[in-house]
């Protein structure tokens, strides 16, 4: 795991205007210049409109790397912006099973344990409030920031969130990182109802109409004790993607070269990237643990 740090402050309580927390990009917005458009305004080349931006301007004097997660990045639907081609998801292996189903969960810990190793996700940290997340959220989903249809996070819930990563992780921290790769050490088969732990921590929420793309908001960790979010589609239609009742989609070259130069800024070597891109392109998902179709 790789952490790159330019600047460290304390996260202060209150609204969440006040709360700190690190929204974790997979997608486009790796490339710092594509996510300021979610902050400042604007666009940059390949979108085809301008961004309102977020209430608070600022821009993140923070981010971190956290590499190889045991969740599935895949890519789908098909993207106006970006020549029709598919864009990024990641598969956190929930279901739309009342929490605490313990058979589906022991079954996506087993192939959470494998994809760690195979085609896990990596992430770009960027420390932000609560209420830049929530405006990034909108916009994501098509909303101005404030839209009443997107269901804000709020600051208990995040100290919340993070509080039962702590959990989970209570006994690691490795630079300050709590995540789902720290408790899949377990091999296949060693798993059971006794001392299963789950790896991709609280089950994620729908924020957004479910119709729209990224309505998902999940908490894939903590960062120095700060809640790290990222959003994804729904559990509904990820288990559409999973029985092939919808198909994934490349990328448009547009939007591969985006992420491709996003993985160069964290540290990646340009083979690296293209290497771990093109791993992931044109694979599909399948009923039994997301696994990729080779």
């Amino acid at each position: 795991m790789t952490s790159v740090t330019s600047n460290s402050n304390s996260s202060p309580a209150g609204s969440e205007a006040e709360t700190f927390v690190y929204y974790a990009s997979f997608g486009s917005n790796i490339l710092a210049e594509r996510f300021n458009c979610y902050l400042k305004g604007g666009r940059v080349e390949g979108m085809i409109r301008d961004m309102p931006g977020s209430r608070n301007k600022t821009t993140p004097k923070e981010w971190h790397v956290w590499h190889n997660l045991p969740h599935r990045l895949f890519f789908a639907h098909s993207s106006p912006t970006w020549e029709g081609g598919g864009v990024g998801f990641v598969d956190f292996y929930e279901n739309n099973d009342e929490e605490g189903d313990e058979v589906d969960h022991l079954s996506a810990s087993r192939t959470n344990t494998k994809q760690q190793t195979t085609l896990g996700t990596s992430y770009r940290l960027y420390r932000i409030t609560l209420e830049q997340f929530n405006d990034v959220l909108a916009q994501e989903n098509g909303m101005v920031p404030g839209d009443g249809n997107c269901q804000a996070l709020t600051s208990v819930e995040a100290r919340s969130l993070a509080r039962k990563w702590n959990e989970v992780v209570s006994a690691k921290n490795e630079n300050g990182a709590k995540h789902g790769g720290m408790v899949t050490a377990c091999v296949e088969g060693s798993i059971t109802r006794e001392n299963f732990v789950p790896s991709t921590g609280p089950r994620g929420e729908t924020r957004a109409p479910s119709n729209r793309w990224y309505g998902y908001a999940k908490c894939i960790g903590t960062m120095h004790g700060e809640c790290v979010l990222t959003f994804t589609c729904d559990p509904t239609e990820m288990e559409k993607f999973r029985s092939g009742q919808n198909a994934t989609n490349a990328p448009s070259e547009a939007y591969y070269d985006v992420i491709k130069k996003g993985l160069v800024q964290t540290g990646m070597s340009e083979r690296e990237a293209v290497a771990y891109l093109d791993e992931r392109v044109g694979t599909s998902l399948i009923a039994e643990g997301s696994a990729p179709v080779r």
